[in-house]
């Protein structure tokens, strides 16, 4: 069976005052929370980084995050590139 790759969560953006965003791999909005396992499996095995880059600014216009905000605003990287089918779904239950 495949997965809907439009479904998995690619990153974690940790916001200052706000939930936790989990994005797909177009950095849309899959759901604004994060489960205790996802931040723990984040930290361990994720990439961190700034939203600053360019690739973000639709993700900060649409959560009208400012471009002071998003030096401090942290994400990371859940997917590799390497995973397999069965890795994804079981991110897709974190």
């Amino acid at each position: 069976m495949q997965n809907d790759h439009d479904a998995i969560p690619y990153y974690l953006v940790l916001r200052t005052g706000w939930p936790p965003y989990v994005l797909n791999a177009h950095r849309l909005v899959l759901r604004r929370e994060a489960s205790s396992l996802l931040r723990a499996f984040a930290r361990t095995r994720g990439t961190s980084a700034c939203i600053e880059d360019e690739t973000w600014n639709d993700f900060s216009s649409l959560e009208a995050i400012s471009v002071v905000e998003r030096r401090e605003t942290r994400f990371y990287a859940l997917i590799h590139g390497n995973e397999t089918e069965h890795q994804l779904r079981l991110l897709t239950t974190l």
